[in-house]
């Protein structure tokens, strides 16, 4: 059985790291990003670039960078089916971090055409509302990859 050397150094994150995900902020419910990575070191790095980042330990291990802005400027590496590789314009050396979309088709999410990646352009998140027939109010948060 192999143990683990703490004075060891930790190896620098893999170059798809990270995963990007939409959440609400659950005081004022606007949406928001965070990335999720299993290197603390990430999770800082990029919670200080963003003023009014935060980083939280999460229960399975991984670390979650949570992203006061709604809009995040990105650079798109490529896509496919359900998942968008991107970096973040601000610090491209951190890495680059994958978007699943599913279960949303990626015309809905990517509003350029596959062949124009690598491109410059925004993460934003739609906030959708539907209200059923019972008259349940449902939440989904939609995101959206523009360029200029």
């Amino acid at each position: 059985m192999a143990t683990r050397n703490p004075r060891k150094a930790m190896p620098s994150p893999g170059p798809c790291d990270g995963r990007l995900s939409p959440w609400t902020d659950p005081v004022s419910g606007t949406p928001r990003w965070q990335i999720t990575t299993g290197s603390r070191r990430l999770a800082l790095a990029v919670a200080t670039i963003i003023p009014g980042g935060t980083v939280r330990c999460h229960g399975t291990g991984d670390w979650r960078a949570r992203l006061p802005d709604a809009v995040l400027a990105v650079t798109a590496l490529d896509a496919d089916a359900s998942v968008l590789r991107c970096r973040l314009s601000v610090q491209a050396s951190l890495g680059a971090f994958t978007l699943a979309f599913a279960p949303w088709p990626s015309t809905l999410v990517l509003r350029c055409p596959l062949t124009a990646l690598p491109a410059q352009g925004q993460l934003s998140v739609r906030d959708v509302r539907l209200t059923t027939r019972m008259g349940r109010t449902v939440r989904y948060l939609i995101p959206a990859f523009t360029m200029p």
